[in-house]
């Protein structure tokens, strides 16, 4: 019984150590990389929910051209919107490689997801360079250009979430 105890504290202690460990190295500010049309975006992985491949939408008549419509997960139901047609821009990809992302627990109030052409994956901001340019859009949050020069376009999702051009889903 005893042997159990000190066990159990060695763990205690060991674990302690580790989460003191990882609290004093420096924070890695991680983001979710999605292609939309051919353009590069990154998305704070606080503001993601869940990445789905892309089910079965119904649409919703008089609604505009990029509204695709609601989809239910799990019973609780989503508006998701094109993002790319929202942008205007011409996406080429293979349909089975789409993305739905829905806007995370932060932003649950507005029961959305996005369609995006195509995840890339987690980028480091750390790893990036910060660029200097103004943004079109105020739920733009910033420009990073990584290693290889490749721009990407940082996405405040709960400023796109309420941005009024994009939350005007009727024609």
């Amino acid at each position: 019984m005893a042997r159990d105890k000190n066990r159990l504290r060695d763990f205690q202690e060991a674990l302690a150590k580790r989460l003191r460990q990882a609290a004093e190295l420096p924070k890695r500010h991680s983001r979710l990389a999605v292609q939309v049309g051919d353009r590069g975006y990154l998305l704070d992985l606080d503001d993601v929910s869940e990445v789905l491949p892309l089910g079965d939408i119904t649409a919703v008549p008089l609604t505009q051209p990029w509204f695709l419509g609601v989809t239910n997960v799990r019973g609780t139901l989503y508006a998701v919107s094109d993002i790319a047609a929202w942008l205007g821009l011409r996406v080429k990809s293979d349909l089975a490689a789409r993305r739905l992302v829905l806007l995370g627990q932060r932003l649950s109030r507005a029961r959305a997801g996005v369609v995006v052409t195509r995840v890339i994956g987690l980028r480091q901001l750390d790893e990036m360079r910060p660029q200097d340019t103004a943004h079109a859009a105020a739920w733009e949050a910033g420009t990073w250009l990584d290693r290889d020069g490749t721009p990407w376009i940082e996405v405040d999702l709960e400023r796109l979430a309420v941005d009024g051009d994009f939350v005007q889903i009727v024609r």
